[in-house]
């Protein structure tokens, strides 16, 4: 929408500028036809259609006689002004949009996870992949914990193995959440100091590593969810 404005603004400035111009150049016209009038009656001769010399300047003649003119100069500064301002806002609004879009770059794919219990504790192992964005920084694999209600019982989060990711690497994660008697489900996700790091469960789609994937409920009903 800002584009057809500015679009229409300019063309509209372009006519009132030629508009300008043409009674500029009238004006200039008339304005030697008055020098050689005045040439002619210091010489002592009528001009060629027979009008009586000229010795002053028409009052009604210039660019304060011509209201149309001072209109149309004025609207065409109103308009550049205007085209000036959209311009410069659109500069100042770039990089955000810029800045949006990296974040949005910055993301994991989950190629592998499971879990195992030893006494009351839980553990979460699991394979990521940065699929070729910008790297995100040192990255903290996160687990909730949720009873068979789905309330919360309890977290846990560790480092990856790796601390940065290149575009096309791989880096395994271990988390360990203590002290957990009772466990329905758990969740998984991925931050940085930032946020939230986005991610693609493409386990389902791995078949190379389909012995490492969970299976959806183990023998004590415990689901897994990557999200």
């Amino acid at each position: 929408m800002l584009i057809v404005f500015t679009l229409a603004s300019v063309s509209v400035a372009i006519g009132l500028g030629w508009y300008a111009w043409h009674l500029a150049r009238l004006e200039r016209a008339r304005s030697n036809a008055r020098v050689a009038a005045l040439a002619a009656a210091i010489e002592g001769t009528s001009t060629a259609d027979g009008s009586a010399p000229m010795f002053t300047r028409n009052p009604d003649s210039g660019v304060q006689s011509r209201p149309l003119l001072k209109l149309a100069i004025g609207f065409g500064m109103a308009v550049a002004v205007i085209v000036i301002i959209a311009m410069t806002g659109d500069r100042h609004e770039a990089p955000p949009a810029s800045a949006a879009s990296t974040n949005a770059a910055q993301s994991l794919e989950l190629l592998s996870m499971r879990h195992e219990r030893t006494g009351e504790d839980l553990t979460v192992t699991g394979l990521v992949r940065n699929p070729g964005g910008p790297a995100p920084g040192a990255i903290m694999a996160v687990v909730l914990a949720f009873d068979r209600q789905g309330s919360f019982v309890a977290s846990g989060r560790a480092p990856l193995e790796f601390a940065t990711i290149a575009a096309g690497d791989e880096s395994p994660f271990r988390v360990t959440v203590p002290g957990v008697k009772e466990v329905g489900r758990y969740r998984v996700s991925f931050r940085t100091e930032s946020g939230v790091v986005r991610h693609v469960d493409r386990r389902t789609t791995n078949p190379e590593r389909v012995s490492a994937q969970p299976a959806a409920a183990d023998r004590g009903g415990l689901l897994a969810a990557a999200n």
